[in-house]
């Protein structure tokens, strides 16, 4: 066996690069002090007030068998009839049918709003008259805050699926715009002229050095639009809509049910969790040639 084989560094197993995405023993650890400092403080509340203490700041308990049963309210059924299995798997289907939902609504808003971003950005950064033309404006729209864009959507779109969309893609779009032009502007001038001494056009040069090359920079900036994803979304189904998790959410909080709007903050972090796990393993597949 030659040297150079020898000292070739051994590429890890498949279950070792899962295994990276999983959370380590001390992380766990974290996990398991923020649950039981919750669950302190909400006995605290519970010894001071019982009458109203699950009301207000709901014990764990509470919520795994009085609200999460509950959603099976708004299956169409009254709890009341029903058994606590029955009542459990009705709102299992419950909150499967609008996580589904909102998860729809979320990879629509994302991929539009992500591919347009990067798009317009690297027309923008190729194009000096498209940074003219197309900047300003981009600009100035991103300045508003998208929260107070509810009203005028809610009176442009009314309960329409069209509304949340836009929303949604539209708030990701103005930061991803932003972090591809700071991406692009990070590029090392030095590899666009190497490839122009080669011969290559400015396409070529944006095909194969600038587009590489700033994958890793939107890495970073995708992460973050990933964790802001559900907050957007979120608000986008404060459009008068009928359906998801942020409906049922609302529906919970009008009638002062805080153990269900406890069961729809878990799924959100549930589902947060899952979606980045699942971009990262993506990310790395597509950057492996990063050192």
């Amino acid at each position: 066996m030659s040297v150079a084989a020898s000292e070739t560094p051994a590429r890890p197993s498949r279950w070792r690069r899962w295994r990276q995405l999983l959370p380590n023993h001390w992380q766990i650890l974290g996990l398991v002090c923020l649950i039981v400092a919750y669950e302190a403080f909400a006995w605290w509340v519970f010894t001071d007030n019982p009458k109203r203490a699950d009301r207000m700041f709901p014990r764990i308990e509470y919520v795994a068998t009085v609200s999460f049963p509950e959603f099976a309210t708004y299956y169409g059924f009254d709890e009341g009839l029903l058994g606590y299995r029955q009542n459990v798997g009705q709102a299992l289907m419950v909150l499967f049918e609008n996580a589904l939902v909102t998860i729809r609504r979320l990879v629509i808003g994302l991929v539009a709003g992500i591919g347009v971003g990067v798009g317009v950005g690297l027309l923008v950064g190729m194009s000096r008259w498209a940074r003219d033309v197309v900047l300003p404006p981009v600009l100035l729209l991103r300045t508003i805050p998208i929260l107070a864009l509810i009203p005028l959507f809610m009176f442009w779109f009314g309960a329409r699926e069209i509304g949340i969309l836009i929303f949604v893609a539209f708030a990701v779009f103005s930061m991803m715009i932003v972090n591809t032009l700071e991406a692009i502007r990070n590029v090392p001038p030095i590899y666009r002229d190497y490839a122009r001494c080669m011969g290559a056009t400015q396409r070529q040069v944006y095909r194969t050095v600038i587009m590489p090359a700033i994958l890793p920079s939107l890495n970073g900036g995708i992460r973050v639009i990933l964790g802001l994803s559900f907050a957007i979304v979120l608000a986008g189904e404060l459009l008068a809509t009928d359906s998801g998790l942020g409906w049922l959410m609302i529906l919970s909080e009008r009638f002062f049910m805080i153990g269900r709007i406890v069961v729809i903050v878990v799924i959100f972090v549930i589902l947060s969790l899952i979606l980045n796990g699942l971009y990262l393993a993506a990310s790395r597949y597509v950057n492996r040639w990063v050192p």
